[in-house]
């Protein structure tokens, strides 16, 4: 039991993490005779952890993920396409501190997403900055505070993070302005900062996408110029537990009754 004025004074410094385990730790010191300064040193980083787990909360509620995803919960071996190791390497954040930018393209369920937010969550370890924003989310908050003529605000918001990830091109077209919403993004985090982004579709259908071929052209060209390309192909995770649909039966008509051949009949 701590005496009273100490938990006081705990609380006005603000040193949770010593005020939860300081009684631990004195019994602790007097059954292993520690030292002052190893009492100390004890003490100091359990308030520093405590303080740590706060910081990396709270750079992770401000990342907005969709869901929170590690590099823990993947099922590596359900699509063997995706190479480890160079995921591993891109979690390190060295394209992050180099400014660099990743692309996942490859069909719907394949893990495009999971491996943006895992790699995205290992850069706030790292205490990066991250926003994850899908496409239609960036279009629509740019679309309501350009109504409000709040757009430089907007601006700022997807400017700021060390890494963006915009996640979902082209699950379907995009209104009017887009592309010049994602170029304007594209443009100003070229070589300052670092962006994931995520597709289904090829890179030539973009201009259709966004119903710009022109912005989509500057887009890839400057996102392309330090990006590092992933390709995944495979079945969708979300369709594992589900059997292969039958390959479809065959009319008895095409190849005629009892194995005879149509043609062959009707040429008697």
């Amino acid at each position: 039991m701590l005496p009273k004025n100490v938990e006081t004074t705990l609380k006005e410094l603000r040193l949770s993490g010593m005020l939860r385990t300081l009684a631990v730790r004195l019994q602790e010191a007097a059954a292993n005779r520690l030292s002052h300064g190893e009492f100390l040193e004890l003490i100091l980083q359990d308030e520093l952890n405590v303080r740590n787990q706060r910081h990396l909360e709270r750079r992770t509620k401000a990342a907005d993920f969709r869901h929170l995803k590690t590099l823990e919960d993947f099922e590596w071996h359900f699509n063997t396409t995706i190479r480890s190791k160079q995921i591993y390497e891109l979690a390190t954040g060295k394209f992050i501190r180099e400014f660099g930018d990743l692309l996942f393209i490859g069909p719907p369920g394949v893990g495009k997403t999971h491996l943006a937010q895992a790699i995205a969550y290992e850069a706030i370890k790292m205490n990066f900055q991250v926003l994850y924003r899908s496409i239609f989310d960036l279009v629509r908050d740019f679309l309501k505070d350009d109504a409000f003529n709040q757009q430089d605000r907007t601006l700022r918001k997807y400017l700021k993070p060390d890494l963006l990830i915009i996640d979902d091109m082209g699950m379907r077209a995009l209104p009017k302005q887009s592309g010049e919403y994602l170029l304007e993004i594209i443009l100003r985090r070229h070589e300052n900062r670092s962006t994931i982004m995520t597709s289904n579709r090829p890179l030539e259908e973009w201009g259709k996408l966004l119903g710009d071929v022109p912005a989509a052209g500057a887009i890839l060209d400057r996102f392309l110029h330090r990006a590092e390309v992933i390709t995944i192909t495979g079945r969708s995770y979300r369709l594992k537990d589900k059997p292969s649909p039958p390959p479809p039966k065959k009319d008895k008509k095409d190849k005629g009754e009892a194995g005879t051949d149509p043609a062959a009949e009707g040429a008697s």
